[in-house]
């Protein structure tokens, strides 16, 4: 019986050892290209440049497409299948509206901050590949990862995977300079924002932190005039 036993024990343990790790997944370092200003919007990704590029299997790369697409950063061309990069320079403030919103209906149950699940201890996406927030950006998206705990599963991963994960490589200090995203506001009155919300967090007084989170976004955002987008 001890035989069989450790002998599924190596082999699990060799195929954890060789597995792929989920932080540099075909996905994230799409996103990363794009940060660092290898791909535009318009531009077309090839799956065997990327399999070359990265070192990852076609259907690693299939699976980033999938998810590239769930977080609405690149498009599927109707008649050549092709990928198309859609993502641009203002569409992290998209992203970020989309986070308020779901801010917003967290703040609805009025939870206890202190009383919150910690988000399971984890590397940032940006420091794994080697990239770097201004401390605000990074204080305010760790913010929101704690207040979105109380959503359920679903909207919670939903937020997690296809809004928190490409904001922590897309609002980076790479992507900012690549892509000239200069924010409307300096780091100092940001900062003083996302205090003032987590403050407003703590102390229960969540009436206030939507309102904040938008007024963050505001200020992180592009100094021009936003596009109105019609449906």
């Amino acid at each position: 019986m001890s035989t069989p036993m450790h002998s599924t024990s190596t082999s699990t343990s060799t195929r954890t050892a060789t597995r792929t790790p989920v932080l540099h997944d075909a996905g994230e370092l799409v996103l990363v290209d794009i940060a660092r200003g290898r791909y535009a919007p318009g531009d077309t990704l090839d799956l065997a440049t990327i399999v070359r590029e990265h070192g990852v299997t076609p259907g690693d790369v299939q699976l980033a497409f999938y998810e590239l697409r769930r977080m609405r950063v690149v498009v599927r061309a109707p008649f050549s299948h092709a990928h198309v990069v859609v993502w641009h320079r203002r569409f992290n403030e998209v992203l970020l509206d989309d986070l308020v919103r779901m801010i917003a209906i967290a703040a609805t149950r009025a939870p206890s901050f202190e009383q919150l699940d910690e988000p399971a201890h984890r590397v940032p996406a940006c420091v794994a590949h080697g990239l770097e927030l201004e401390p605000d950006v990074a204080h305010f998206l760790d913010l929101a990862r704690s207040i979105v705990q109380v959503l359920s599963p679903s909207a919670r991963q939903h937020v997690l995977d296809d809004v928190l994960l490409p904001l922590e490589i897309l609002c980076s200090t790479s992507a900012v300079v690549a892509h000239g995203m200069t924010p409307a506001l300096g780091a100092t009155v940001r900062g003083a924002i996302v205090d003032l919300m987590e403050v407003a967090a703590h102390y229960g007084d969540w009436a206030q932190v939507p309102a904040l989170a938008a007024d963050y976004v505001t200020a992180l955002g592009l100094d021009e005039p936003r596009v109105t987008q019609h449906d």
